[in-house]
Formats: structure tokens, C-alpha cells, sequence
């Protein structure tokens, strides 16, 4: 039914099937009237009208009444009040590679997908990812297996070699559909291209990103980029819609008004960037990866979903880079640099890592080693070795940004006291106290300087300098810091988001620390439902929220419940960051510790020996940190009555708290008087 010819010819063929007088009347009008008084007349019959994409064709050639079925396969989406839509989706992976392997005759029609070989069926299932579940494709795949006898696994090194002439070949037998999948679509994009060039524009766009979830503000916020036709949409939203309208017709694209995305399929994308020529590749290449780096905003929490968005996109456009001119790759690297951030924000340390490296490549190839645009990724990738615990990788890293934005904006300017402040923090995980209470104090009066006491940047350097005072037990400089980081937030980000509950869990630490339980355990449990909502559950911040919980109710001798958030928090850990991290060590020693209370040694030294070993390789044999496993393995060598043992951890652990954190700080104190309650029960003098 794709022309008023071919469906006036199917009605006279039906008038002979039903024998109908009127069957040989020289006038085809008479001949079709016909056919419809007995199609309205007569009930159960079922009509199919196939390729009924042009459905004024159909105008005029119904039955009048419906006392039988009319099945109409069409491309169209907007069917009107014509019929009710079905729409007929892709296969899922293991329906099409079941019918992949019955049309190669591998497996008998009526057999399930297990009957073929274990290689068969993981090849096939394969093979129907890559071709988007889409019948015809899949069908015509099968088609030239059984015609050639070529198997499933050479059938797929030649699709990864040459998918354009295989997407153009059909089965020869009478059966198979006559045309193939690139000839099909071939003919709807030259039928796009006659009706509306902003359609065809929009769908070559859409050829060189991710196929799923393409989001609208890539035409409305990129269009800048994507060159003098499509950016009539900027001037008349009607002129998209518009083209949205017509490649929806021809069933080229599928478009989500839910979530403001189109999708196109892959196989879409494949036929179209073969009948490309080189340089009109090259120029579409470039148009989306300048109008995909406009569209991604800059990394706040509350862009978050535009981000995760986009990232897709920026994936698969900057995969092919190396050689492209500079233009290109600057705004490639500005994309990858910022999907890169976002990836470490959301706790995707692993995946944000290898975007950042790349980026940083670019930037020092291209704008040298001393430009701002490098000072910027060098300070990001540094803020990512922090979180993975690369202390000695990040300080290298900040300090290279520092000495470029100092030379460039100044030693005063707030974007270098940002990396001050973020020194700091590597200064203070790497025990240099000193260091890290001075550079915070830069950044600090540079900050306040510049951009005022209540600015929310103060805030990040009020916390900072909080915790290390809170680590250096000087209690009564560290709350008022918290008291007043935690205000600043509150005040301009609000009580629910996620920087203001890092301050919230800081200060219930520092309360918790001084034996408040009751005014930090409200403060742990705001900070953790505000970071399980936003960050979601399986994020690092959570997995730090839940540990420190679990801190508190061991304290309060709450042994099951914390055992159960220890665990929870440790199982995170090791997936986000890794078995070997130093977090993750910290996890481990305070589970140990917590088995240890409980008198489960056998369970709490396998973790605190984990734990030694891994902040030993990390942070060196003298850290804090070390003497933290040091110190719980005295503990529970002491409370074995392993006494030999138990003493040779205390003195190690008693000269590293000495020498970093000084005779005078509570975990030293502790750590001497745990060492003296133990000579006391071996007889002996301290």
C-alpha cells in the first residue's frame, strides 16, 4: 500500500478472490467500490495493508464500517484517529540471536537458542547486539551464513571488517525480503532530503553520537556549531518539530518527549556515514564535537543530570580524535575534561581517569605546558589521584598548577588559592601538618580577600582546615570553622545538598570524637540520607557516611548495627575504589577493631594485617595511618595475652604518633597509655 496503484491492484486481485460480479468491469473504481460494500457488509475478515507509510494514499480506499480487522505496517508514528498504534521494537538480545541461527540453518525453526553450540550462541548473541536486534538485519545476516556456509565467527570478523557491503546484500532466494537493510534506509534518506534539508541535516547529526538518549539541547544549546541550516532551529523551535515530524514518518528516528531525547538506530547510523564522503565526515565530526562540548555544562551538583546525559556522546565523538586539527581537539579536550570531572564526582574513579589523562594530553600538546587550560586539568586530574588514594601523584600534579597560576594570575588570585587549598588537603593525608595548616591559611585569607567571609568557596577551605585541627585534636579551633562552613552552605546551597551534608558529617565526627554521641548521631544520620538520595547508595561519600555511623555505634557498644553498616560500607569501598585503597584499608582496621570489641580475633586480624599492608605500601611505613593498624594489632596481640607481640606494635606505633603528631596529641596519649596497662599485666615498669 505504498502507492494508490499498488492498493487499487490489490483490491482488484481480492474482487477475483471473493469471485465478486463485479470482478471484470473495465473501471478499477467500480471494482474497488465493490470490494469495500462487501468488506463493510461482512464480518470476519482480516485486511493487511503493508507499507502504508503515506496514509493519504489510503484516503477514500477503506471500508466504511469495521466488521472485520484492518492491519496496517507503516513507519509512520502518528497514526491519528486512522488506528491504535503497536509498535513493533527491536529484538532483545537472545530473541534475535535465536532467529539469527534458525535463518543460517544452525538450529532447527522450532528450536530454542541453547540448541546450538556454546561458541554459536555467544557469537550470534553478539552479532544481534551489533546489528541492534533489528529483524531485517538480522535476517539478512542469516540469509548469506546459510548461503555461504561461511559459520557465525567468520561472519563476524567480516562484519567488523566490512559491515557497508554486507549491510547491502539480501538472501537470493524468492522468500527473502527484496531489499536490504542499506537499501532501504538509502531510500528513505533521499526522500528525507527532497521534503525538508533541516530533517537530513539533523539526521547526520545524529549519525556521529551515541544512538540511545540523544538529548534536545544538543540542537538547541550546540546548534551554534552544527552549521547554517540547522541553525534556523535557534530562530524557529516550529522548524524542528517540523523535521522531527518527517524523519518520524519514515520511522529513521524515535523521539522520548518524557525525558526530551531522540534515538536513532546504530545501523541507521552505519549505512549513513558509509554513503559519506571522507570530507563530509571530517566536517560532521567536527560540527558535534564543538556542538556536544557547548551543550555540557560546567560540573555543579545541580547539572548533574545534563551531565549524565551527555556523557554518552562525548564518549563516542571523542574516539577518534588524534589527528584532527586544533580546533577540534581543543574542544574535544574541554569536553573530555569535563565528562571527566563529572565521572569523579559521582564516585566513577575508574572511568573518569582515562578521560582525564587524555585530556591533559591535549591540553600540554597543544597549548603548552604552561598554559591556564593545562593549570586546570593538571588540578582536576589531581583532585582524582586524591580520591584514589595517589597522595604523592596529586601533591606532584597541584603543585605543577600552582607554579603555572602563579606566573599567569598571581599568587593572590582565588584560583590559585583553590589550589592552595587543595595542596593542603594532600599535605595533611600525607602527615605534613605544618604545610598543610599554612597553605590552608593562604587560602584562606586569599579567599576572604577577594571574594568575601560568606563567598561559598570559604567554605571548602573552613572545612578543610577544620578537619586537620580536629586530627591534631586542637578541638577548640575546629568547631567554630565547622559551625561557620556549615552556615555558609546552609545558606547558599541548602540544608539538602551534598556539600552541606560533607559539613555535617565532619562535625558529627568532632562531636563524636568528644563522647557526644547524642548530638552526632542526628548530624551522621542528616549527612547520610542526604548522600544515599542524591549521590545515590553506592557512592563513596555514602560508603563514608555508613562507616562513620558504624563508628559511633560501636561506641556506644551497638556492636550489630554497626557490624552490619561496616560491612555495607566496606563492600562499596572495594567496589568504587578497590580492595587495595587507603579508604578502603581505613574500612577494614575499623571492622577489625569492631570484631576485635567483640572478642573475635580471629576475624579482626586477618583485616588489621590488610590494613598495615596496604598504608604501608601507600603512605609509607612512618604515616598516622600505619600506626593506626599498628596500634590495633597491639591491641588485640594484648588481649590474646601475646604480650612479646603486642609489645613490638606499641612501640612502633608510639614512635610514629610521637614523631608526626606529637607527645602531646590523643592518640598519642592513648596509644602510651594502652603500652603501660599492658607492662603493667607482663610485671614490668613502663
Amino acid at each position: 500500500a505504498d502507492t494508490q496503484e499498488a492498493l487499487i491492484s490489490g483490491y482488484v486481485a481480492l474482487a477475483q478472490t471473493l469471485n465478486l460480479p463485479e470482478q471484470k468491469e473495465q473501471d478499477q473504481t467500480i471494482i474497488v467500490q465493490a470490494v469495500l460494500r462487501w468488506l463493510s457488509t461482512h464480518p470476519g475478515w482480516l485486511l493487511i495493508l503493508d507499507n502504508a507509510d503515506n496514509l493519504a494514499v489510503l484516503e477514500g480506499l477503506l471500508p466504511s464500517k469495521h466488521l472485520g480487522h484492518l492491519l496496517l505496517t507503516t513507519r509512520s508514528q502518528a497514526l491519528g484517529p486512522l488506528a491504535d498504534p503497536l509498535e513493533v521494537t527491536t529484538m532483545p538480545r537472545d530473541v534475535g540471536a535465536t532467529l539469527l541461527l534458525r535463518r543460517a540453518r544452525l538450529i532447527a525453526l522450532a528450536d530454542p537458542l541453547e540448541a546450538a553450540s556454546p561458541a554459536d550462541v555467544a557469537i550470534a548473541r553478539a552479532i544481534a547486539q551489533e546489528l541492534g536486534g533489528l529483524p531485517l538485519a538480522l535476517d539478512q545476516a542469516g540469509a548469506y551464513i546459510e548461503e555461504t556456509r561461511c559459520g557465525m565467527a567468520h561472519y563476524q570478523k567480516l562484519y567488523h571488517l566490512q559491515p557497508s557491503p554486507l549491510l547491502k546484500r539480501r538472501g537470493s532466494t524468492k522468500h527473502d525480503y527484496p531489499a536490504s537493510v542499506a537499501t532501504t534506509w538509502s531510500l528513505s534518506f533521499k526522500n528525507v532530503e527532497q521534503q525538508d534539508p533541516i530533517a537530513a541535516e539533523l539526521l547526520r547529526c545524529c549519525a556521529f553520537v551515541h544512538p540511545d538518549t540523544i538529548p534536545v539541547e544538543l540542537f538547541t544549546v550546540g546548534v551554534v556549531h552544527l552549521g547554517t541550516t540547522l541553525r534556523q532551529i535557534r530562530v524557529d523551535p516550529l522548524v524542528f518539530d517540523d523535521a522531527i515530524r518527517i524523519l518520524l514518518a519514515y520511522s529513521l528516528i524515535h523521539r522520548d518527549p518524557a525525558t526530551a531525547t531522540l534515538s536513532v538506530h546504530r545501523l541507521v547510523q552505519a549505512v549513513l556515514t558509509d554513503a559519506m564522503p571522507t570530507k563530509t565526515k571530517k566536517l560532521w565530526r567536527k560540527r558535534v564535537i564543538q556542538a556536544v562540548n557547548e551543550a555540557f555544562p560546567a560540573v555543579t551538583f545541580e547539572e548533574w543530570t545534563r551531565c549524565g546525559r551527555l556523557l554518552p556522546h562525548v564518549q563516542i565523538c571523542t574516539a577518534q580524535i588524534e589527528h584532527e586539527p586544533i580546533p577540534i581537539l581543543a574542544a574535544a579536550a574541554h569536553a573530555l575534561h569535563k565528562a571527566g570531572t563529572y565521572l569523579r564526582e559521582r564516585g566513577q574513579y575508574s572511568s573518569a581517569e582515562p578521560l582525564l589523562v587524555r585530556a591533559r594530553a591535549i591540553y600540554e600538546q597543544h597549548f603548552g605546558s604552561q598554559h591556564l587550560e593545562t593549570a586546570k586539568i593538571l588540578h582536576n586530574l589531581a583532585l582524582l589521584y586524591e580520591r584514589q588514594g595517589k597522595y604523592e601523584q596529586a601533591e606532584s600534579l597541584h603543585q605543577r598548577a600552582i607554579a603555572i597560576q602563579e606566573q599567569c594570575l598571581g599568587v593572590e588570585h582565588p584560583d590559585t588559592a583553590k589550589s592552595l587549598n587543595d595542596l593542603a588537603i594532600i599535605c595533611w593525608q600525607l602527615s605534613k601538618y605544618d604545610e598543610a595548616e599554612s597553605l590552608f591559611q593562604r587560602a584562606l585569607a586569599i579567599r576572604e580577600h577577594h571574594l568575601g567571609a560568606e563567598h561559598p568557596d570559604i567554605a571548602r577551605t573552613l572545612n578543610g582546615l577544620a578537619n586537620l585541627y580536629l586530627w591534631l585534636g586542637k578541638y577548640e579551633l575546629a568547631e567554630p570553622l565547622y559551625q561557620r562552613a556549615l552556615a555558609i552552605r546552609e545558606h547558599h546551597l541548602g540544608a539538602d545538598h551534598p556539600d552541606t551534608a560533607q559539613i555535617l558529617n565532619n562535625l558529627a565526627i568532632f562531636y563524636r570524637d568528644q563522647g557526644k554521641y547524642e548530638q552526632a548521631e542526628p548530624l551522621f544520620r542528616r549527612a547520610l540520607a542526604i548522600r544515599e538520595h542524591h549521590l545515590g547508595a553506592e557512592h563513596p561519600d555514602t560508603a563514608g557516611s555508613l562507616e562513620d555511623l558504624a563508628i559511633l555505634y560501636q561506641r556506644q557498644e551497638k556492636y550489630q548495627e554497626a557490624e552490619l553498616l561496616c560491612q555495607q560500607a566496606l563492600v562499596i569501598r572495594e567496589q568504587c575504589l578497590g580492595a587495595d585503597h587507603p579508604n578502603t584499608a581505613r574500612n577494614m582496621n575499623n571492622l577489625a577493631e569492631l570484631y576485635r570489641h567483640q572478642h573475635k580475633y580471629e576475624l579482626a586480624e586477618p583485616l588489621h594485617q590488610r590494613a598495615l599492608a596496604i598504608w604501608e605500601r601507600h603512605l609509607g611505613a612512618e604515616h598516622p595511618d600505619t600506626a593506626e593498624a599498628l596500634y590495633g594489632l597491639a591491641e588485640l596481640y594484648r588481649q590474646q595475652g601475646k604480650y612479646d607481640q603486642a609489645e613490638a606494635f606499641y612501640q612502633r606505633a608510639i614512635a610514629i604518633r610521637e614523631q608526626r603528631l606529637g607527645p602531646t596529641h590523643p592518640e598519642t596519649q592513648n596509644t602510651r597509655k594502652s603500652y603501660a596497662l599492658l607492662l603493667r599485666t607482663a610485671g614490668r615498669d613502663f
